[in-house]
């Protein structure tokens, strides 16, 4: 789903979770971790939490809920227990702390980075909040990266609205300076990051790095990616900077 010809654009914004940055594992370590500590607190079974704290996640993502205050308060609620402000406060520092020990830049980011730089490509972020004022764009900074964009918007600090809606996009392109179709953005959820960008006239590329969902899941409109791709040297053959 690469198309053949390239396309002629100015910028790369990409989003930041499973796109540049590789959480999986992070994601995971840090919700077990939350649910072995629950566990020791509340004498409730670890594997139970466990799936208390993996639904509730899913919940609140599709609202766009990120603060895991929020998180951890319904937790409690659903375990029928009572947590007070300051062990929230405690659960979500040990939850960020335990996500950064297991986050890494994925492979292929660097020189993919380095190389559009070469070509002449202004680079971004668009990614959403982690729920705490400043806390998303901490983590870029402590993740080493933050240098290597002309500008970062996180969604719903720097914006009202978060992804999927279009101002985060429409924000960009204002300090950009440019229009939609001089942008491509490259995200990894297409129900987060296809439809925002594509009402702000950019170009929108999903990376599937797994290979393991058949291209016709993705359908064809003003909802669907213009592309699909498994690695970013495919993006650089896309932008004619291979």
């Amino acid at each position: 789903m690469v198309p053949n010809e390239e396309i002629n654009v100015k910028a790369v914004l990409f989003d930041y979770d499973d796109t540049i940055m590789d959480v999986s594992e992070a994601r995971s370590y840090a919700k077990q971790v939350i649910a072995r500590e629950l566990s020791l607190t509340t004498n409730l079974d670890q594997e139970h939490i466990l799936r208390v704290i993996k639904d509730v996640e899913t919940r609140m993502e599709s609202i766009g809920q990120f603060d895991r205050r929020v998180w951890f308060m319904k937790v409690a609620n659903i375990l029928g227990t009572n947590l007070d402000n300051d062990y929230i406060n405690e659960l979500v520092r040990v939850y960020w702390s335990s996500w950064r020990l297991k986050s890494r830049l994925f492979p292929d980011v660097m020189s993919t980075l380095s190389r559009l730089r070469r070509c002449g490509f202004r680079l971004g972020i668009v990614t959403n909040t982690d729920g705490e004022p400043g806390l998303k764009r901490d983590r870029i900074r402590r993740d080493g990266v933050e240098g290597l964009f002309d500008l970062i918007v996180v969604a719903g600090d720097d914006t009202t609205h978060v992804k999927p809606h279009p101002e985060p996009f429409i924000r960009a392109l204002q300090i950009l300076d440019m229009s939609g179709d001089e942008v491509v953005y490259i995200g990894d959820r297409v129900s987060t990051d296809v439809p925002g960008a594509k009402a702000a006239g950019m170009y929108v590329g999903i990376i599937d790095r797994s290979g393991a969902v058949s291209f016709g899941i993705y359908g064809q409109g003003v909802s669907s990616p213009d592309f699909v791709f498994h690695s970013l040297p495919e993006l650089l053959q896309l932008l004619g900077c291979a």
